[in-house]
């Protein structure tokens, strides 16, 4: 993808503080190395947004990682603990990553509706949704690498 000032955004993950009391650590961002501005991924938006809402109700301060919450920030940091890539292999690393995890995910959806767990059918059909919002998008932040 590129910035509004034409140059091409880097993913990387950022903490989001909320309030002062509410700490995201792992939040994957677009990021603007010329004119040093960032966007969080649009898919992630409402996702980021219903998870501040559930946390920033809580007295005290929070902290939390988007991992352990969504399915594409958790392959986005494993992908990007495993070491520096060119944005082109980023994002075909990422891609890959995502459709495997997809297939993981089905595997176990089998697995979880034919156990009758209703809870495991709804968490993972949740993961899954998170996943394949981001296809469409990892391919245009691809075509522009």
């Amino acid at each position: 993808m590129r910035c509004n000032c034409e140059q091409n955004l880097r993913l990387e993950l950022r903490t989001v503080m909320y309030r002062r009391n509410v700490m995201i650590r792992h939040v994957p961002v677009l990021v603007c190395d010329h004119c040093l501005t960032y966007e969080l991924i649009p898919s992630m938006k409402s996702d980021l947004k219903k998870y501040v809402d559930a946390f920033s109700k809580q007295p005290g301060k929070i902290s939390l990682s988007l991992t352990d919450y969504h399915e594409l920030a958790d392959l986005i940091y494993e992908v990007l603990a495993e070491g520096e890539y060119s944005e082109g292999i980023l994002m075909s690393k990422l891609e890959y990553e995502i459709g495997e995890r997809i297939n993981l995910l089905l595997d176990l959806y089998k697995m979880a509706e034919k156990m009758q767990d209703e809870d495991w059918v709804r968490d993972i059909r949740e993961r899954l949704s998170q996943l394949s919002v981001s296809l469409p998008e990892m391919s245009v932040m691809h075509a522009d690498a």
